[in-house]
């Protein structure tokens, strides 16, 4: 996709089924500047009425920046470096910007927007009841603490590659992947985080398919080590 893009199909015709996760990538301005974006891979959940729940975390760029009436685009790419790089937190998070180099991205007025993305929403943060914090309308296990309103929905190609349990297996790995270093180590759940993770490879690999994701599974299994897990727990190419 470059500037010059133009939507292949209505957006209008584009449904979602309401209270399932979705794994995207959020992307906003930094208030000062668009020329500072943050992006994060985010859980997001609609609702029949065009409406969008995120639990954002604490002691985050993203939480910080969805205040109400702050624009935001919700991007669904097949390039999962991305999102590996959208999703792993820095151990000086708070001061880094830019998870993603500006080339990566069309920058337009409101929204920064991904190249690689094949579907864009541009969204608006709406005011979030206190009835809608204590009985949440979404499926989510944490509780929303953002809600916004779809603006807009683009589609700009169609997916090269869909249903492929390659790149959606390596979702679960990445997920996996942000949760082990909060586990307590050598718990059950620590131990099962590792072995599904660990499992996960294994089946990408004998499957052939590791090509297009080996780098991707490098910046993880870095990660995993900078935070406390040993090497040799990991499964390497």
């Amino acid at each position: 996709m470059n500037a010059s893009t133009k939507p292949i199909i209505s957006g209008d015709l584009l449904k979602f089924q309401p209270f399932i996760n979705y794994e995207s990538i959020l992307c906003t301005y930094f208030p000062d500047s668009n020329l500072k974006i943050n992006a994060a891979c985010m859980g997001v959940h609609f609702t029949p009425t065009d409406e969008v729940y995120i639990h954002a975390y604490a002691n985050t760029h993203t939480r910080d920046l969805l205040s109400k009436g702050v624009r935001f685009s919700i991007n669904f790419s097949e390039d999962f470096f991305e999102y590996v790089m959208a999703a792993l937190r820095r151990k000086d998070h708070m001061n880094f910007i830019d998870e993603l180099p500006r080339s990566a991205f069309i920058i337009t007025e409101s929204i920064p927007i991904l190249k690689s993305a094949w579907v864009i929403l541009e969204c608006e943060v709406l005011d979030l009841p206190s009835s809608l914090i204590d009985r949440p309308v979404c499926k989510r296990r944490e509780v929303p603490n953002i809600r916004a309103k779809v603006l807009s929905k683009n589609i700009y190609r169609l997916p090269q590659v869909f249903n492929n349990r390659s790149f959606n297996l390596s979702l679960e790995a990445l997920i996996l992947a942000t949760r082990i270093p909060l586990y307590e180590r050598y718990s059950d759940f620590y131990n099962d985080a590792i072995r599904t993770y660990n499992i996960i490879k294994k089946k990408i690999i004998s499957w052939r398919d590791m090509d297009r994701f080996h780098a991707a599974y490098e910046v993880i299994d870095n990660y995993l080590i900078e935070n406390g897990v040993e090497p040799q727990e990991l499964s390497f190419f």
